[in-house]
């Protein structure tokens, strides 16, 4: 996995915990992971296993899809466009893979 990708992901994470008024502490208990494996996912030194990615917005409270995006796209469609127009193609088969995954939720 891209070290950028890890960073950003992690600093996601991040904003989402603080967001949401948890502590490291607390969002480790609720996603039944340990403190220090939060910690390195928001430092971006842990790679985040797939299955845990739902575990996570679980945890946090959000759709899986949020944990990804960090500007409000719903408002701003030219934002999503220009991010769907220059992705490349790994990019494109994660975004399908969530799309799928965020799609088998709803079932």
């Amino acid at each position: 996995m891209d070290a950028n990708f890890k960073k950003q992901f992690g600093r996601r994470i991040k904003e989402l915990r603080k967001l949401s008024d948890l502590s490291q502490e607390k969002l480790a208990e609720i996603a039944g992971l340990s403190t220090k494996t939060i910690s390195y996912i928001e430092n971006g030194k842990n790679t985040v296993s797939f299955n845990k990615i739902p575990i996570l917005a679980n945890a946090l409270n959000v759709p899986v899809y949020k944990l990804f995006i960090s500007y409000d796209f719903e408002n701003d469609t030219k934002a999503l466009d220009k991010l769907l127009k220059t992705a490349n193609s790994k990019e494109i088969k994660v975004i399908e893979k969530i799309v799928q995954n965020v799609l088998s939720l709803k079932n």
